[in-house]
């Protein structure tokens, strides 16, 4: 059998392309060994602990800092702090939520942090350096 590596459909031998998706198949090996190392990650990121990188103020910054950890190849959870119990109370003094990236990865992801903030400084915050 043979297996779309992008919708997993299995198909006959002698198909060579997925009809969905336009791709080439591969082969059952192929597929299962892929499945594994999913599984693997799964299993990794699930057992590793995930640290703050990052206090966001909004939705917006969190995103924009996720996507440039996600550019620089970190796996990154966003947590906001609507899902504690003092919803509301904390925004305020600690920002909308937490970027977090596993631990083993902390310090190269400050790294990435500082230079982000540098490249967009806070809007809204302090007056500028032009004032």
């Amino acid at each position: 059998m043979r297996y779309c590596p992008v919708c997993e459909s299995e198909y006959r031998d002698e198909i060579e392309v997925c009809a969905d998706c336009q791709v080439p198949l591969i082969e059952a090996d192929e597929y299962r060994m892929r499945k594994r190392r999913e599984e693997a990650e799964r299993e990794r990121l699930t057992k590793d602990a995930f640290v703050p990188v990052k206090v966001a103020e909004s939705a917006f910054e969190a995103d924009r800092f996720k996507a440039g950890l996600e550019q620089e190849g970190f796996t990154v959870l966003v947590r906001t702090f609507h899902d504690t119990a003092y919803d509301g109370i904390y925004e305020a003094q600690k920002g909308w939520g937490y970027v977090e990236v596993p631990e083993e990865d902390r310090e190269r992801a400050e790294r990435v942090v500082a230079e982000l903030e540098q490249a967009f400084p806070e809007e809204g915050g302090e007056s500028s350096e032009t004032e």
